[in-house]
């Protein structure tokens, strides 16, 4: 008692000091070293799909279209509305395309990942050390460099919190039996499903873990499996199936072999040099995890056997698309072997010196090597991703300055191509009208794209020019360089001016290879009489047919099929049917051996009965969206 009578507080003791200072340690450090290392992610801009997703604030203009940006399926199917529409709309509707803001979420949301990872390891471990580990190394691993450069992988990084917060709920809700623990676990589980589709593993994890560590909670978990379970049908009944493509399903024997390739990425980053050296320090972890696994198994400890199982059912879904390999889907996974990892080294540690400094320096090379690769990565994707912004926010002034004419952009490699122009990213600034310059294609290279369809072809660019059409800008350097007086004096006085083989009848600069029948285009048709014609680049080989495509009114098809007949230079090719059901149309028909090798042709395509629509006077036969010899 002190001399008033109240009791002195004793000081805290030096060794209790330290250990607080190591806590803060542990803590603050993983998400300071997601700033170190992912820094230059804070300044890249948007790319790919990115521009997918700017665009959808266009698209909401009242309650309904925004309940349809939200919910409905869009890319390959995927409904995630708090990790990509949210996210987009929220940020774009009050940022504009400043990228900063998106970034700063991304890095916060992932340092709350790495708090909670390093908390949920040191619970489940009992070790400070095994969760700080566990962070860091989970942090390094190179699958999480796209994240953290690229906006539209947030849903890796949202999904990550859910499924730790979930997590670290449940096992609150096993130390103390507070049920409201349990109830936020459902929380938090059911938001996921806003994030990302792996969400409906999470009763899984939770059914594994309380079965191999806390029997007496394992029914608690069943519940959980009836909403993956509803959102499972739900999502299969309304989003499209992938027959065919990188995101097709194959559940074949090539499953085991996609694991492997999966676990070999975990453990190897790319890119690293030397590889031959990496495998083997990458094989001799994976069998140092392994016999650890198989040595506390042996000992009745199971912490392990759910970490592994944690990699297991958290890639388990994506197996099947053995066409979309990707490292940025290890992310969510390599959670669990990061609290392997770090469960080892902590009873590594333990141990003794020699296994402990054995397992330091297994880990460091880890660490350094991953570091290497993350590097490498991370400065080229935000280098790319600074090259788009300039090139997007070039052609965003150009339109500002010339708002009637076409851009035709010379100078775009396959980065430029891939990542943003193959995105449409211009219609966010609204310039619609941005072509390839000709002979573009032939640069950038094969692709699983057609780049031809960006491409403007050399007649229209010719004719194009000659009308004050089109202008002209060099890609590469910081800004966009106008080169219009200087292509026309070089490049384009050399290019073909014959007309080309597809013709897009609303695409006004290919308007002067139409006949005088057509009505004036609209959102990306035109509508035609009883009958019109055009001219395109003739037919090169007997094998080529001509492809016509567009659609009518399904009203006219109801009654009985409607007749159209096509003649190449007065040449009848026959007729075609659309029944019910054929509109859209795409057809095709083959093209008289008289037309090939002609420069050029005049097409005629004619309508076997027109209508008139209430309130339109216009005769209307079809309408085309392009017609093409190929």
């Amino acid at each position: 008692m002190n001399p008033e009578g109240r009791s002195a507080a004793a000081p805290a003791a030096p060794g209790a000091r330290i250990q607080t200072l190591a806590s803060a340690a542990f803590c603050l450090l993983p998400p300071l070293l997601c700033f170190v290392l992912y820094r230059r992610g804070l300044t890249a801009w948007f790319q790919a799909d990115d521009f997918a997703w700017l665009s959808l604030r266009s698209q909401v203009h009242d309650v309904r279209s925004l309940l349809h940006v939200l919910f409905a399926p869009m890319a390959q199917g995927s409904i995630r509305p708090l990790s990509e529409r949210s996210l987009f709309l929220v940020f774009e509707s009050v940022f504009g395309v400043n990228a900063l803001p998106f970034r700063i979420c991304v890095f916060l949301t992932q340092c709350a990942n790495l708090t909670l990872l390093a908390a949920t390891t040191k619970r489940l471990a009992g070790s400070g050390i095994a969760g700080f580990c566990a962070a860091i190394l989970w942090l390094v691993n190179n699958s999480l460099v796209w994240p953290m450069v690229w906006t539209s992988a947030y849903n890796q990084i949202l999904c990550g919190f859910f499924l730790l917060s979930a997590f670290w709920c449940l096992l609150l809700y096993i130390e103390t039996g507070r049920r409201a623990y349990y109830l936020w676990q459902w929380t938090l589980f059911l938001l996921g499903f806003g994030a990302l589709e792996i969400n409906v593993v999470y009763p899984a994890l939770a059914a594994l873990y309380t079965y191999l560590c806390a029997r007496k909670f394992f029914r608690s978990t069943l519940p959980l499996f009836l909403p993956s379970a509803i959102f499972t049908v739900v999502h299969r009944s309304v989003a499209p199936t992938q027959h065919a493509g990188p995101y097709a399903f194959h559940f074949d024997r090539f499953i085991p072999a996609t694991l492997q390739d999966y676990i070999y990425r975990v453990l190897v980053p790319f890119p690293v040099e030397p590889m031959n050296v990496w495998k083997g320090l990458a094989c001799l972890l994976g069998a140092a995890l392994g016999s650890f696994i198989v040595v506390r198994t042996w000992r009745k400890d199971w912490l392990p056997v759910f970490c592994l199982g944690w990699f297991v059912i958290v890639l388990a879904p994506v197996l099947p698309l053995r066409d979309h390999f990707s490292g940025y889907y290890l992310v969510l996974p390599s959670i669990g072997l990061a609290m392997l990892a770090g469960y080892a080294l902590a009873r590594a540690w333990r141990r003794g010196l020699a296994w402990g400094a054995a397992a330091v320096l297994f880990a460091a090379a880890y660490t350094a090597t991953m570091i290497k690769a993350d590097r490498l990565e991370v400065r080229w994707l935000q280098g790319r991703s600074i090259a788009i912004q300039q090139m997007v926010l070039g052609v965003a002034r150009a339109h500002q300055l010339h708002p009637a004419e076409a851009i035709l952009l010379d100078g775009v490699d396959v980065q430029l191509f891939r990542a943003g122009m193959y995105h449409h990213p211009f219609s966010i600034f609204g310039a619609t009208a941005v072509y390839l310059a000709p002979g573009s294609a032939a640069r950038i290279g094969p692709l699983d794209v057609s780049v031809e369809n960006y491409e403007l072809p050399a007649g229209p660019t010719v004719h194009g020019l000659d009308h004050d059409q089109i202008v002209v800008y060099q890609v590469g350097g910081r800004r966009l360089k106008a080169i219009t007086s200087t292509y026309i004096n070089t490049i384009a006085q050399k290019l073909d001016t014959n007309p080309t083989r597809r013709v897009d009848v609303a695409n006004p600069l290919l308007a002067y290879l139409l006949g005088p029948e057509w009505y004036a285009p609209e959102e990306g048709f035109r509508w035609m009489p009883h009958r019109a014609t055009l001219r395109m680049g003739g037919p090169l080989t007997r094998a080529d047919r001509i492809y016509l495509n567009g659609f009518c009114s399904p009203a006219e098809l109801q009654a009985t099929p409607l007749p159209v007949r096509v003649w190449v230079d007065g040449i009848p090719l026959g007729a075609l049917l659309l029944k019910s059901g054929d509109s859209p149309f795409h057809v095709s028909l083959p093209i008289s051996d008289q037309s090939v090798g002609r420069e050029q042709v005049e097409i005629a395509i004619e309508a076997g009965r027109t209508f008139r629509a209430s309130g339109d006077g216009r005769e209307l036969g079809l309408a085309v969206w392009s017609v093409e010899i190929r």
